[in-house]
């Protein structure tokens, strides 16, 4: 390569060993060793659920802490952001199931009020646009304890307020969603996820999510129900019918729930976040980006955070290479939406174990061998950069 590319760097994180910020400065480490004087922007990334916050603050957002109600009771200290107008929030942060032990107990009494009240700690700074990141959450209430934060009010048959998680929807008879607090009306609230689940049935909340939190078959079986019994009381105060929606169901159901109940819309998290962040103005100043997770798999082909930013690549004439932990496609898938190449961190350490104990130092040395061999790989992208270089 005898140009000097400007490089924009894109990951998600690596999951279990670099967050997005800290594969992004590995990548940004391969890539000088191997263009010494490359011209390089790092804007870690997330699809919407966890690290979407982390990604709001390394772009310029204000961080907040607020201390909430976790999934099991316990108060925890939630760390959210401000991006321009935008609050940036992460269920993962409030009702996460980092914060649990999973199993079939928990899975049934785990709440998501903490994420109502770090929704009402965003309204309280008059935001007038909320992105709250669905992944992550221990839960499968269908949103009944952010409704409860928020104000909405549900009774069982006995006329007794409903407490709890997802395992007292069965209990459920009523609710009054009189109570909400008046600010959701006039602020847009986004749902984001890299999944569209639907609320109930064997692709709903319970069915795939659910075992991920703790939950046996036969507490599947009754969180399905509880969410069942959720979508009919929600029906008959909004007319808002979760069952025939495809979907609703991230966020352990959070998201069909504040859907019917004040009208949160869902969205494309790497869409959202790449909206949020500016991705497409920092395209049009770059020769190239790398993209990256941990693990390129059948998944990422759905539209996660690498093949996301790819696309929006591709759109704006900028070709995209990635550079991972590792990699299960293998060379057969490429291009990929527009990733022209792949280098894993797994290929260069001596062992895949090695990798983990050393993830930066063999994430660096993945870039360096993807950069040296890149001209190699295609003569467009040279053609694109000498282009770029010389208009």
């Amino acid at each position: 390569m005898t140009v000097t590319p400007r490089v924009l760097i894109a990951p998600d994180k690596f999951k279990g060993t670099l967050s997005a910020s800290e594969a992004a400065e590995a990548i940004a480490d391969g890539v000088l060793a191997g263009w010494p004087g490359a011209k390089m922007t790092l804007m870690p990334f997330a699809d919407g659920g966890e690290g979407t916050v982390s990604a709001a603050i390394a772009a310029g957002g204000r961080a907040h802490s607020t201390v909430v109600t976790g999934p099991l009771g316990k108060a925890v200290d939630a760390q959210w952001a401000v991006l321009g107008s935008s609050a940036v929030l992460e269920m993962a942060q409030s009702s996460g199931l980092h914060l649990v032990d999973p199993n079939p107990a928990n899975a049934l009494v785990a709440h998501t009020e903490g994420t109502g009240e770090l929704i009402r700690a965003a309204l309280d700074l008059g935001v007038r646009r909320i992105v709250l990141g669905v992944g992550g959450s221990a839960t499968t209430d269908g949103g009944l304890g952010a409704l409860r934060a928020l104000g909405a009010r549900f009774w069982d048959e006995g006329g007794q307020a409903l407490a709890g998680g997802g395992g007292s929807l069965r209990n459920l008879s009523r609710v009054d969603l009189s109570g909400l607090d008046p600010r959701l009306s006039s602020v847009e609230l986004i749902l984001c996820s890299d999944v569209s689940n639907p609320f109930v049935g064997p692709t709903g909340a319970a069915a795939v999510f659910g075992p991920q939190k703790g939950a046996d078959p036969s507490t599947v079986m009754e969180l399905d129900a509880g969410l069942r019994r959720l979508a009919a009381v929600l029906f008959d105060a909004t007319d808002v019918d979760l069952v025939k929606q495809d979907w609703g169901g991230s966020g352990g159901g959070l998201a069909g729930g504040l859907h019917a109940a004040f009208g949160a819309h869902g969205a494309n998290g790497v869409d959202v976040v790449a909206d949020l962040l500016g991705l497409d103005f920092a395209l049009a100043a770059h020769d190239i980006v790398i993209v990256g997770e941990g693990s390129m798999d059948m998944q990422s082909t759905m539209g996660k955070t690498p093949v996301g930013v790819a696309r929006r690549a591709a759109t704006a004439g900028i070709p995209a290479v990635a550079v991972v932990g590792r990699n299960l496609l293998g060379t057969d898938s490429l291009p990929l939406e527009n990733i022209m190449a792949i280098a894993s961190a797994v290929d260069q350490a001596p062992t895949p174990k090695a990798a983990i104990r050393e993830p930066a130092r063999w994430t660096a040395a993945a870039a360096r061998v993807l950069v040296n061999n890149l001209s190699n790989i295609s003569v467009e992208v040279s053609l694109e950069f000498s282009r770029r270089q010389t208009s």
